[in-house]
């Protein structure tokens, strides 16, 4: 079981007490479509949130690494994808397969859901990992950190296959901290055997993990969703945590893409609010970067 005075290893080497909360606040999705990136972009120029995983596989990904090109003070991760879960909004891979692969259905496009890729070749899967990367690097993207859209690369449902000690490597070569939590989070596949490769291979990963609900509960309107945001706040831990979620603007285009649109815009408007702010000042949670992480992984 991992040892619970491990979180304050990590504060200390970060320079920071015991008892002290550190908050990575990290907006998901970025270069899915242009109303995330204009949400995205505008939470991190007011300083909202503290950073952003970019999918390099999306329509309008260029848009999203110039901006993070642009503004190289952004914290902007990569979003290992390998599911294109929207029904008329599609993507697919970056490296050009010449067979059939089970993670690219018959139009050439990733699957709906996480099963497919845990079916894959991994050597598939190491390439389209490498080439998603690569990509940020030639669009002049300078990542933060690594992370995997849906989890798909933590062990797909159904077939309790994993790929993480090749993203743990991937980690490792190209200096880059990963969404991985010391501690057990309810969907994320837990093996302590990847914490501890992880920190074998001197990789940085957050303490703990918070996830926003991607769909709300039927009685979960905005003031419900600031108190259940709220609460999530006051409750954290000694350590290291990410929160993520999902905002974009409210537009025809979210509209035409997906069902949760409002959801998604609720959330734009989350860290915003006055309660949000001030919850964050009185519980004296210090929001950092992937960008402090990534730097003492790079200098250990």
């Amino acid at each position: 079981m991992i040892a619970k005075g491990e979180d304050t290893m990590l504060l200390k080497e970060l320079g920071y007490k015991s008892g002290d909360r550190l908050l990575i606040i990290n907006a998901d999705d970025f270069g899915m479509c242009n109303s995330t990136n204009r949400a995205i972009r505008s939470l991190l120029e007011d300083g909202f949130i503290t950073s952003t995983s970019l999918m390099f596989t999306c329509p309008w990904m260029r848009e999203a690494a110039a901006i993070a090109k642009a503004y190289p003070e952004f914290d902007v991760g990569i979003h290992l994808t390998f599911t294109s879960e929207w029904e008329n909004f599609k993507w697919g891979p970056i490296t050009p397969f010449d067979r059939r692969i089970s993670f690219v259905d018959e139009l050439g496009h990733f699957p709906k859901d996480v099963v497919p890729v845990g079916l894959a070749d991994p050597d598939d899967i190491r390439k389209e990992c490498i080439a998603q990367i690569e990509t940020a690097f030639r669009l002049g993207v300078d990542p933060t950190h690594l992370d995997n859209h849906m989890i798909s690369l933590h062990g797909a449902a159904g077939t309790k296959r994993h790929f993480m000690e090749l993203v743990i490597e991937l980690s490792a070569k190209y200096g880059l901290p990963l969404r991985m939590p010391r501690h057990a989070y309810d969907f994320i596949p837990y093996e302590e055997q990847m914490i501890r490769l992880a920190d074998e291979q001197g990789v940085i990963i957050p303490d703990y993990l918070q996830v926003l609900p991607f769909t709300p509960a039927q009685d979960m309107d905005y003031g419900t969703f600031i108190q259940y945001t709220a609460d999530i706040l006051r409750g954290l831990s000694e350590g290291v945590t990410e929160l993520i979620f999902h905002p974009s603007l409210e537009s025809e285009e979210l509209k035409a893409i997906t069902s949760t649109w409002q959801h998604r815009n609720m959330e734009y408007h989350l860290f915003r609010d006055p309660l949000i702010q001030s919850v964050i000042r009185e519980e004296n949670i210090i929001l950092i970067k992937w960008r402090d992480l990534r730097e003492l992984q790079r200098s250990r």
